[in-house]
């Protein structure tokens, strides 16, 4: 039933009806007018004050109903008649009372200010036309049906010129309605108003809408339609409730106006996506969401007001817009029960900002946008549209504070706002640490890897670190590259092994060109045709030009192996034979680099692109871009690059233009170059501190590949002539570069595979003089022909301190044993690896008791690799005796890191066991893929417990753990053999039955494994624990931070002794730990010493017998068919990266390095920080058949 039936029907009922409520909606009030009241309750309703003060003197009656009181009327009536009667008749003389006003108004109606008042159009729509009143005051907006209503509610309203109301009818008859219709006028408090705007709709014109807030209890919204005569009218009415709703919100909060469930909803929904610690950061709006324009008319949205909606609040958090709709309730209601439909935008995202201050409009539109992704529009109105577009921009600063102001201004198109200065403070990394959070907040993914290295030469650098699970998702890496746009604060940037590849091959068709930086920080705005290239480019490209253009900061860049061509792990190749698709990849990291250095459009000088395949035709724009006269370069690296001799030699030609060229990397390439081109552009450089050309030409003459004048101005810090076959000439000039002061600075000096012998060694040996601060590479070198002179230098101390001589076969063993008893001798050397390096067989006696004496004698070298290594083709192991010469190592007091894989120590592990007991100066030992046997592992562990200083021992690899559990459950399953099958059972047609898996022995030698393990991780723990109280004194980091070259060796040296070194780091600048975490330290020891107890199943068989018998293992250390093997399980209970302690910082992998910074697979590390449960175990019976074995070699 419509209003106007419903007011109808109130008009023209009884006397002795009571008015409907305001609070009732439209059907209530029929529903009750339908009902035909009682004689008692209608003369007790016309006793109530309410309907005796609003009767007027004369009834306005329809003439039925008159004829029916006129025939009703007699003396015979009753008493509650009489008094009807009389009390109607005195009504007259009484006026309206005041009504009881809202909550959020603050005086009374008959008190309040009157604005402004007029009619309204005619509504046609209805039965009967009528003229509603429209009163505006400083408190609230009130709709009436007629003047007179408006009267009764604003008795100051002056009376108007009956010609200009315009009425019919009695004056009696008239305030008769107008009581009743006063009651059901619609008031709005000027502090409900939600939004007023006009209505664009087609059936709709000169037509406001008004939202406001339902009254409580009533959570709702509810909009009416105001239509005037001329749009004059309608514009002066707007423009009035504007300024009259401006100037009510300005003296009242903003929270005020939202309910507390809302509030606490909305704070949840936002602490559900965001870390949000201070909800003071998060704003609330209420607004309304303007709709396509509909075609109903204003009589039908009116009929709807008392009914009311949802209600819609626009919340900004830090990071993220929250469109908030919550249906239909109560202010009772609980937040959580609240149903509400949320829409989540990033503050990041917002591509447009539509809106106007000069004239008195509330509506604003927000458009949405995440790379790769539709436009989402947002048209919303609020009477706190200013607030709201302050707000907006506000935010979008903060997160982006180093970004232009005209870019922001391209965003916020704020007709009639003059530009804001916008200052942000704190912005700490050019906010960096804001505004990275929020691209990730807003493209909802996880935050990446990321720290800051201080020791570049362009510093700070950001460094994006790789996933350490699986590539990073193309939003990630976004995120990343736009919240470096227009950072200001970083001078260098490197995605080094971060694969880039998911952003080569995406397209993003941008409406309005936000992924595309035309503009630099300075306005140098980029020209047509560069704008075309790389309007139709991949993403990826775009980003690349956009970081490197919008910053003036950015002087270093560095995209080394950001496709996966190399595992960043090992650092080997991975077996690719088509490398068209990355050279197409490296081409969208070529192409902007070389586009803005040639138009002078960039201030960066320093390009590394190693390891990434590159083409002709990009080697042809590199040397385009290199022989640029003002394009000044001081660092080009294209390391592993795959250049062919005409794009190689076309680079280097083209570096005669480059004088100031102070790092060069041009090695492993495919081509060679002429020995004329290289040389005459080494002999142009000046100031070069790392030149690397491994492998780039080939000497064929009896020249020197340096100029010694131009030698002589070098500052080199690094030299890598790696894979040249280096002739005399050559090596003398090195000698005498070496022997000069120039050469004071150089710290890495490569020269592995150059053809060296012995005598030419130890030259450059003695031109370095005692003990050089230097690491030298000379592996793979024929050190056979002048051995003896490389040894009188290295006994005589000549020669730098970190030595690496990996890899080197001797074709005499008396040549080996020459250099062992050398390096006896030896007092400088301090960082020794001999890799690989062996004996033309299985070594002898004689060169097994100079590895003793070696270990035994030198007092000087603390980082020691003796590793062998396994080949199809060669062994570079020192065959079995090897391990039984380890036992020098009780005598040895200088070394602190040890790394012997390879060598079959599970033969005679006796002898190195017993070393290990004893020796106190040992911190870490690898010696991995050595096929340790339980019996073998258990001795190790029952010697350890007599050693206090070790706190890292590693005996496996995780791919040999994969490969031992599964050979260990093949074992354990697999049936021994009976007896020689007859000749007649081959002839038999029987399927093979499978050996059915023991389930009591696989979880026997779980346990056994189990318990080892646990005994081992229980004693680093104690070990560490010592340490780490050691570490706290200031005697102890005092020594351990003094030590000469720490860092160097580490460095080199890699795997556990890196681990070490930063642990070690992270203690010394920590000693001030609180007891707190000293406390946790302890307890987690205890709680791991406190499960190490032996399993009950096993409980019996506690010592193990020393596994020194050769027969323990096979003769090609193989494992036996009753070797023990074990793997790792994850349990619930296992620690996570997480909660390790801080001195290790590293993940669940420790992956070991080589000494040439190549990663291999990681193995176990039995420290208190790891767990591994769930281990296969041995046989039982192996312990008897290891004693038997023992007292037979006894």
């Amino acid at each position: 039933m419509s209003v106007e039936r419903w007011r109808r029907r109130g008009s023209i009922a009884s006397n002795s009806d009571k008015p409907p409520s305001p609070s009732l909606t439209p059907e209530d009030s029929d529903s009750a007018a339908g009902k035909k009241p009682r004689v008692l309750t209608k003369a007790l309703r016309s006793l109530s004050s309410t309907s005796v003060e609003s009767m007027p003197t004369m009834p306005s009656r329809s003439s039925n109903s008159q004829r029916r009181l006129q025939k009703t009327s007699s003396g015979s009536s009753s008493m509650i008649e009489r008094l009807h009667r009389r009390v109607s008749r005195d009504s007259s003389a009484n006026s309206p009372p005041e009504t009881c006003p809202s909550p959020l108004l603050e005086s009374s109606h008959s008190s309040m200010d009157i604005l402004k008042c007029g009619f309204l159009k005619q509504d046609s729509s209805a039965r009967k036309p009528r003229t509603e009143y429209l009163v505006l005051t400083d408190q609230c907006l009130s709709r009436f049906v007629s003047f007179e209503a408006a009267r009764v509610i604003y008795p100051q309203m002056a009376p108007l010129e009956e010609t200009t109301i315009g009425r019919s009818g009695s004056s009696a008859s008239i305030s008769s309605k107008a009581n009743a219709a006063a009651e059901n006028r619609v008031e709005i408090p000027l502090l409900a108003v939600v939004a007023v705007f006009d209505d664009n709709s087609a059936n709709s014109a000169h037509t406001l809408e008004v939202w406001w807030s339902s009254p409580a209890p009533k959570l709702a919204y509810c909009r009416t339609h105001l239509s005037f005569n001329t749009a004059a009218d309608r514009n002066e009415w707007l423009v009035l409730l504007h300024r009259t709703c401006r100037q009510k919100i300005r003296s009242s909060p903003l929270a005020g106006c939202i309910p507390d469930n809302v509030r606490d909803r909305i704070h949840h929904t936002i602490r559900s996506t965001e870390t949000v610690v201070d909800e003071s950061k998060t704003t609330i709006f209420p607004v309304v969401r303007r709709n396509t324009p509909s075609s109903k008319s204003a009589a039908e949205d009116t009929a709807n007001t008392s009914d009311g909606g949802p209600s819609f609040y626009l919340a900004i958090g830090p990071f993220m817009y929250y469109f908030i709709e919550i249906l239909r309730s109560d202010h009772a209601t609980e937040p959580g029960d609240l149903m509400a439909k949320v829409l989540t935008f990033g503050t990041v995202t917002l591509s447009r900002f539509l809106a106007t201050v000069a004239n008195h409009r509330q509506t604003f539109t927000m458009c949405f946008r995440v790379p790769f992704g539709v436009e989402t529009r947002l048209t919303l109105a609020s009477v706190y549209y200013r607030r709201i577009i302050e707000t907006a921009i506000k935010m979008d600063r903060i997160l982006k504070p180093t970004w232009p102001q005209h870019l922001q201004q391209a965003i916020f198109d704020i007709r009639g706002l003059s530009p804001p200065l916008q200052l942000t403070s704190g912005n700490d990394l050019g906010g960096l640490d804001i505004s990275l959070p929020a691209y990730c907040a807003a493209f909802k993914v996880s935050v990446p890897i990321w720290r800051i290295d201080w020791n570049t030469p362009s510093q700070p650098c950001f460094c994006l670190l790789p996933s350490p699970d699986r590539a990073y998702s193309p939003l990630q890496l976004l995120a990343v590259f736009r919240a470096l746009r227009y950072n200001g604060f970083f001078k260098a940037v490197s995605f080094a092994d971060v694969d880039l590849s998911p952003l080569a091959d995406r397209q993003d068709n941008a409406n309005h060109n936000e992924t595309i930086v035309t503009a630099s920080a300075n306005r140098v705005r980029i020209p047509d045709d560069l704008h075309d290239i790389i309007l139709g480019a991949n993403v990826l490209e775009q980003e690349i030009h956009s970081l490197i253009f919008a910053s003036d900061s950015i002087r270093y860049i560095n995209l080394s192996n950001v496709f996966g061509l190399y595992d960043p792990k090992t650092g080997q190749r991975r077996m690719i034979a088509d490398t068209a698709p990355f050279e197409a990849k490296t081409s969208q990291l070529v192409r902007p680099i070389t586009e803005l250095l040639q138009r002078q459009l960039s201030h960066c000088h320093s390009i590394v692109l190693s390891r990434n395949p590159i083409s002709a035709k990009d080697a042809d724009d590199l040397r385009d871009m290199i022989c640029q006269p003002y394009v000044r370069l001081r660092r080009l690296e294209l390391a592993d690059c795959g250049l062919e001799d005409f794009g190689l030699s076309d680079i280097w030609m083209s570096l005669d233009h480059q004088a100031d060229l102070s790092i060069l990397d041009l090695s492993n390439s495919k081509g060679l170059v002429k020995f004329e081109i290289i040389c005459n552009a080494l002999s142009r450089f000046r100031g070069v501190t790392k030149l690397c050309i491994a492998r780039n030409v080939r000497l064929a003459t009896e020249l020197s590949l340096f100029d010694d004048d131009a030698l002589a101005t070098w500052q080199l810090q690094e030299l890598d002539l790696s894979g040249i076959a280096l002739n005399d000439a050559t090596v003398d000039s090195l000698a005498n570069y070496l022997s000069g002061s120039g050469s004071h600075s150089l710290r890495k000096l490569c020269l592995n595979n150059a053809a060296l012998n012995g005598s030419q060694i130890a030259r450059l040996f003695r031109s370095m003089g005692r003990g050089r601060e230097m690491e030298v590479y000379m592996d793979s070198n024929p050190l056979d022909a002048g051995i003896a002179d490389l040894c009188d230098a290295i006994g005589s101390g000549f020669g730098p301190w970190c030595l690496f001589l990996r890899m080197i076969d001797f074709t005499r063993e008396e040549s080996y044993v020459k250099l062992l008893r050398a390096l006896a001798l030896n007092t400088t050397i301090k960082c020794l690896n001999l890799a690989g390096t062996s004996t033309p067989d299985a070594a002898s006696e004689t060169a097994c008791q100079a590895v003793f004496d070696f270990l035994a004698k030198n007092t000087s070298v603390r980082y020691l690799d003796m590793s062998g290594y396994d080949s199809k083709l060669d062994e570079g192991r020192l065959g079995r005796g090897f391990s039984r010469a380890l036992g020098g190592l009780r005598h040895n007091t200088a070394i602190e890191h040890l790394l012997v894989r390879s060598q079959m120590l599970n033969i005679n592990v006796g002898e190195f066991a017993e070393a290990l007991a004893v020796n106190t100066t040992l911190r870490t030992v690898d010696c991995c893929s050595n096929d340790l046997q339980l019996s073998n592992f258990r001795y190790i562990i029952s010697k350890l417990e007599r050693n206090s200083s070790l706190r890292n021992f590693v005996p496996f690899t995780s791919k040999e753990l994969d490969r031992i559990i599964e050979k260990s459950i093949r074992d354990a399953i697999m049936p021994a053999p009976a007896k020689r099958p007859s000749m007649m059972s081959r002839f038999r047609h029987e399927k093979n039955k499978e050996p059915q898996q023991d389930a009591t022995l696989i979880h026997e030698l779980k346990a056994e494994w189990e318990h080892a393990k646990l005994r081992l991780q229980s004693i680093m723990d104690e070990n560490l624990r010592n340490h780490v109280e050691a570490m706290n004194s200031d005697a102890a980091s005092t020594s351990q931070a003094s030590t000469e070259g720490e860092n160097v060796f580490a460095a080199a040296f890699g795997g556990l002794a890196a681990k070490d070194y930063e642990g070690i780091r992270i203690v010394t600048t920590r000693r001030s730990v609180d007891a707190s975490q000293r406390m946790s330290l302890h307890a987690r020891t205890n709680s791991s010493k406190s499960t190490a107890g032996r399993p009950d199943s096993v409980g019996s068989s506690e010592a193990a017998a020393s596994p020194s018998s050769e027969a323990a293992s096979s003769e090609s250390g193989a494992a036996t068919p009753h070797d023990v093997d074990y793997a790792i399980e994850t349990e619930p209970g296992l620690r996570n990266g997480q909660e390790q302690w801080t001195v290790y910082g590293d993940g669940p992998e420790l992956n070991y390095a080589y000494a040439d910074g190549q990663d291999v697979d990681a193995g176990i590390q039995m420290k208190r920080n790891r767990r591994f449960q769930g281990d296969p175990t041995d046989r039982i019976e192996e312990e008897d058949s290891a004693q038997e074995a023992d007292k037979s070699s006894t």
